[in-house]
């Protein structure tokens, strides 16, 4: 069995759950959504989806693209 990974701070596991997460460039989600650069970005800047800038480049978590993608119109996270 695999020893166990330790952090030695709530940042290194955050950000070590940050890299397992598969990322598509702003390009690439705008792609996948079917809408232009700039919709994508103003949607990022909104909040709507989870995003990195690195290197002066806009990732996307392509995890919540598709889950939002599979969602019903009118459903809502936050409702029971």
């Amino acid at each position: 069995m695999a020893p166990r990974q330790r952090w030695t701070s709530l940042s290194d596991l955050v950000q070590h759950a940050l890299r397992q997460q598969e990322w598509l460039s702003l390009r690439e989600a705008a792609e996948l959504y079917r809408v232009t650069d700039e919709t994508m970005l103003a949607w990022v800047r909104a909040g709507a989806f989870p995003s990195r800038i690195i290197d002066g480049r806009t990732w996307v978590a392509r995890a919540e693209l598709e889950a939002a993608l599979r969602r019903k119109p009118g459903d809502r996270d936050d409702e029971s």
